[in-house]
């Protein structure tokens, strides 16, 4: 281990013995639920320890409450993407009545396949933009903004990303009944 990460975790191990209780209390005020508390509380923790350095924190509780946030709101972003996914999977197979293993099984794959195509098989601008209409509600100006392009662009890479989701979606319903 070098001296830095040695460094880095003494910094990690203090702040943890002074600020973990304190951190997870708060938390628990944000998500009202104990559990997600605690784990995004150790995963702020963890997250610190995973930086190569730690800058001098005059106000550590500050740093852990940014760190803590982020972390919350990645969070979110993830169960909305989710939520609205689960809502087209279920306006997509809405004509299916049955449901047996197969029927289930099927759903979970084209889940685990509608989330990976989100992820993975979008390109990062399109990606972003998508995620920040969708999920953070942002308005096509702000999304500009943010991006440094031009509004019509935000609309082409929304455009891109609502065609290849639909035609992806519609490709696996496909091979599921062919």
């Amino acid at each position: 281990m070098s001296s830095s990460s040695n460094n880095v975790s003494t910094v990690v191990e203090v702040l943890y013995r002074e600020h973990h209780g304190w951190l997870t209390a708060w938390l628990k005020k944000k998500t009202a639920c104990p559990h997600h508390a605690a784990d995004l509380s150790h995963d702020t923790f963890i997250r610190l320890l995973s930086q190569p350095d730690l800058p001098v924190l005059k106000e550590p509780r500050a740093y852990l409450l940014v760190t803590a946030n982020r972390l919350m709101i990645n969070l979110n972003r993830k169960r909305r993407v989710e939520e609205e996914t689960l809502h087209s999977m279920a306006v997509l197979i809405s004509g299916q009545s049955s449901q047996d293993a197969a029927h289930v099984s099927a759903i979970r794959q084209l889940l685990e396949r509608v989330l990976f195509m989100l992820l993975e098989e979008l390109d990062e601008r399109t990606r972003k933009a998508f995620l920040m209409s969708r999920v953070d509600g942002m308005t096509y100006t702000e999304i500009a903004y943010v991006m440094n392009v031009s509004e019509n662009r935000i609309k082409q890479y929304l455009v891109k990303a609502l065609a290849y989701c639909h035609q992806r979606l519609y490709q696996f319903k496909a091979e599921l009944h062919g």
